[in-house]
């Protein structure tokens, strides 16, 4: 069984000082300490939070978009395919990215280099996406855009892991989850009003993101690292390292397994919500973006609410299973209500309950994840894996929706939705099988 108390002496003066405290490297140098205080940090982290989730959470939605407009026939099948081979790449290049940063040293720390470098590459494949015109030209630059956008956000999520106790990591993610949910409406805004502008559709969300990183890209500081500290670079040994040990570490394992099941229902409705509205409700390209930042809108505040809610209840109460399962059970319940709607009106409440199912496990599950982590030298490695669970989603659901929807007379989003939301249900019982952390 893993230690849940490894992430939080990673935090603790008292039991890591090369943390968090002045340290000395092994030739007995003194060297200063540069962590910097909670507060900084939890400041940083909230703007860069705003910027990082319009990115993360608008990518997807401006994709189908675009699609739609330079491949309407095939719009199903490509976009699956895009997003299928970069959730692939991700397979690989997050985790990859994660134990390389771990061990990335130099004046500019550990985690900041590969933030920026990451963003800026994210750019440039967004940009190629909003100049071109040919679905494999889009396909291909969307595998670079979205490897540069999610291993810039995976690094930027082990900051708060790192950098903050335990006890004030709920909130805090909750409130980045907030940000999220302003992000996302804002986001879907954006992507709805610049789609006859495609350059700035696909380009706006990385710029902000890289706008609202630059405060922590010039004031974070890493903790105190010293290369004797880190992980040694063995090629071999990262990739060994790649799947954690479920025998090992059972309590990640089930976490991470609930998150996988849990990542299927919310690839599901976030992926195919666009297209539900085009061939489910049958409404057109303009009408359907116009109402994906309308139901962003409408779910924003809930999700705020559900976001800070969950995460200060979490703190209060140390307890964060009990939470997960629930907001597993209300994204199942959703995605039925969802797969069962004839108008617009029902789909705004299917999306509303899952709103509030996804706040509040985003925001619990990354919480009784950092409780388990198996070693916090690891942190951005094994923080990178978890993130595959949410990554996985992206190859398995694109790769069987187009059969699954094609059954029976087409366009079947309730076979979808429905399997879906039965994997969620799953996913709310594996969670209780974790007996490190409450």
């Amino acid at each position: 069984m893993s230690d849940p108390t490894l992430a939080t002496k990673a935090d603790d003066p008292a039991h890591h000082g090369s943390a968090l405290r002045t340290a000395e490297d092994p030739a007995g140098a003194p060297a200063p300490a540069v962590a910097g205080s909670p507060r900084k940090i939890m400041a940083l982290v909230m703007v860069a939070a705003v910027g990082m989730y319009i990115m993360s959470l608008t990518l997807s939605t401006a994709l189908s978009l675009r699609l739609a407009s330079i491949d309407p026939a095939s719009k199903d099948a490509t976009y699956s395919t895009a997003v299928s081979i970069s959730a692939f790449g991700l397979l690989i290049a997050a985790p990859l990215a994660g134990a390389l940063s771990d061990r990335t040293t130099g004046r500019f720390g550990r985690r900041r280099p590969w933030i920026a470098g990451c963003l800026l590459v994210a750019l440039l494949g967004c940009a190629v996406i909003g100049t071109v015109t040919s679905a494999a030209v889009v396909v291909v630059a969307y595998l670079v855009a979205i490897l540069g956008a999610q291993v810039g956000f995976n690094t930027y999520a082990v900051i708060p892991v790192e950098g903050l106790p335990e006890h004030k990591r709920g909130r805090v993610m909750g409130v980045m989850g907030m940000f999220g949910a302003l992000a996302f409406s804002a986001g879907s805004y954006l992507a709805s009003g610049l789609v006859g502008v495609p350059l700035l559709m696909m380009t706006v969300p990385v710029l902000l993101a890289i706008a609202f990183s630059l405060p922590l890209l010039f004031l974070y500081k890493d903790p105190v690292k010293f290369r004797g500290e880190l992980p040694p670079l063995d090629v071999k040994a990262i990739a060994r390292t790649f799947v954690v040990n479920p025998r090992r570490h059972p309590d990640f394992a089930w976490v991470w397994l609930s998150r996988l099941l849990a990542g299927i229902a919310m690839t599901a409705m976030f992926s195919y919500f666009v297209y539900f509205m085009m061939d489910g409700l049958h409404m057109p390209i303009a009408e359907a973006g116009a109402n994906a930042g309308t139901l962003s809108l409408i779910s924003a505040p809930v999700s705020m609410l559900f976001f800070t809610g969950s995460g200060w209840l979490a703190d209060k109460t140390g307890r964060r299973k009990p939470l997960v399962a629930i907001a597993a059970v209300l994204m199942a319940l959703a995605l039925v209500i969802g797969a069962t709607s004839t108008t617009f009106a029902q789909f705004t409440v299917a999306w509303v309950v899952f709103a509030v199912g996804q706040a509040t496990y985003l925001t619990t599950d990354l919480a009784l994840c950092a409780a388990v982590l198996p070693d916090a030298r690891d942190t951005g490695k094994d923080m990178a894996v978890f993130g595959l669970a949410l990554n996985i989603p992206n190859i398995l659901v694109p790769a069987a929706a187009p059969t699954v929807l094609a059954l029976g007379a087409g366009h079947n989003y309730r076979l979808l939705w429905f399997g879906a939301a039965a994997l969620c249900l799953l996913g709310s019982i594996t969670v209780t099988f974790v007996k490190g952390a409450r």
